[in-house]
């Protein structure tokens, strides 16, 4: 059984654990959200989501094994997206490094993040979720697809630390 819950500091070592060991293990899959350790995720931003009781994780058997940021910050580059809902981001969440340890893929973790998100959503009065998805990357478009994101646009946002990248956008209305 997987238990969701808001991130604490005393959980900050092993977040970044997390996500330092998620990215080494899938850096070469063919599928990925292009993350690299120590260039994205920055370890600051992972801190300051925790800190912002902005992260939440899964765990299962005391494990941690998702996790993913819901805030009210836009991306680089939503502010030329056509979206469903035309309201400020304070009455939007937006979900960010959603990620399930690739041992425990396919076991609906991604998905209960997704509900979690949801639930969370509804009762706090959001009018919806959006999210960015890097472009290509089809096992996660296929699981936002299934849980009601429609795409809205893709956009090209320039990063210094990682180049040219391409994003599709989704949103669910709540």
């Amino acid at each position: 059984m997987l238990t969701i819950r808001q991130a604490n500091i005393k959980d900050k070592d092993s977040v970044l654990k997390f996500y330092e060991e998620l990215i080494d293990q899938i850096k070469d899959n063919k599928y990925t959200p292009q993350w690299e350790n120590g260039v994205y995720p920055k370890k600051e931003n992972i801190i300051k989501s925790i800190k912002s009781n902005e992260m939440y994780i899964g765990e299962k058997d005391s494990k941690l094994v998702c996790a993913m940021v819901l805030d009210h910050n836009a991306n680089k580059g939503y502010e030329n997206i056509q979206w469903l809902t035309d309201v400020d981001f304070n009455d939007v969440y937006v979900i960010h490094l959603l990620a399930v340890k690739p041992e425990y893929n396919h076991q609906g973790f991604a998905k209960q993040l997704l509900n979690f998100a949801f639930d969370k959503a509804k009762n706090e009065g959001m009018k919806s979720i959006r999210l960015s998805i890097l472009k290509d990357n089809v096992p996660a478009e296929r699981l936002y697809q299934k849980k009601g994101f429609e795409y809205v646009g893709s956009m090209e946002v320039y990063d210094e630390d990682r180049g040219l990248k391409c994003f599709n956008v989704g949103e669910k209305i709540i």
